[in-house]
């Protein structure tokens, strides 16, 4: 069946795949300082936003995304008190955090405010955690902020678009160093790395350059899986010098669980257990 223009979005991965969905309207369309921001209506996966072509948050599954980019790290620290966000401009990272009571701040630092705005009017319900008194929302360069804050966060979740345009600068090492230097000690941080289906130079480059600022034995790929990503198999990675996410079974609490849709403690072990292929490619990186 073709696939009409004014039917139908199509994102392209380097001309070698595709992902479509039927679009009954569109929404919203602005060209921010930083990236065309587009907010489409679709017949099978809800609502969608799509930044400089490129599918970020469906109303299907972005729960996956979000919940697995949260909580295996907040359900393995002790007591995580501060918690920043880099990127996350759609708030769905902020939603999941704000579900823990023992939270006493958090910051988003998003470096373009129509991505936060348009989110809070057409994503309401996978950006409510913004209007949570805990939050702070910046925005500006994340790159930047985080140098500034040594020794102040808990937990650092890095939510970042790809590698192009103003994601470039959270896939560097000395973006790493600053963010491994913004922890408390017994800190921890989570990258989003690519698809080591698709993106293999890319994740591979990452889970590098983490294991030589974090230290090769601090740093532990995960996956889920995220249809509307290219590849669908989707890879974070949890970096921490003193806790190991696979050491014991993640401390989930019932105020949490509850609320869950995909996240619990059985995906979480599972999440960890790397395909021989995935294993391969942090195996040569080292």
């Amino acid at each position: 069946m073709p696939l009409t223009e004014n039917e139908w979005f199509t994102e392209a991965f380097e001309e070698r795949t595709a992902f479509s969905a039927r679009i009954t309207k569109k929404l919203y369309e602005e060209l921010s300082d930083f990236q065309r921001i587009e907010i489409f209506q679709t017949e099978a996966i809800g609502r969608v936003l799509v930044l400089d072509g490129c599918f970020m948050v469906t109303e299907k599954d972005a729960f996956i995304y979000h919940e697995m980019l949260v909580h295996p790290a907040m359900s393995t620290l002790p007591d995580p008190r501060n918690v920043l966000v880099i990127g996350g401009g759609d708030g769905g990272a902020v939603t999941e955090i704000v579900k823990y009571s023992n939270v006493e701040s958090v910051t988003l630092c998003e470096i373009d405010p129509l991505v936060v705005s348009s989110c809070r009017k057409y994503f309401p319900a996978v950006s409510s955690g913004l209007a949570d008194p805990r939050v702070k929302v910046i925005c500006e360069d994340g790159a930047a902020f985080v140098r500034r804050r040594p020794g102040e966060f808990d937990l650092v979740l890095v939510d970042s678009t790809d590698p192009v345009g103003p994601g470039v600068a959270l896939f560097q090492r000395s973006f790493y160093e600053a963010v491994r230097d913004s922890l408390t000690e017994g800190g921890a941080a989570v990258f989003q790395t690519e698809s080591p289906l698709f993106m293999e130079r890319v994740f591979s480059m990452a889970f590098q350059d983490l294991g030589a600022v974090f230290g090769p034995a601090c740093v532990r790929a995960y996956l889920a899986t995220i249809p509307s990503y290219p590849g669908a198999l989707w890879s974070f990675t949890f970096c921490s010098e003193r806790h190991n996410p696979v050491a014991a079974a993640p401390a989930l609490p019932s105020e949490v669980s509850t609320k869950l849709e995909y996240f619990s403690p059985d995906v979480h072990g599972a999440a960890f257990v790397l395909p021989p292929f995935v294993r391969r490619l942090t195996q040569q990186s080292q």
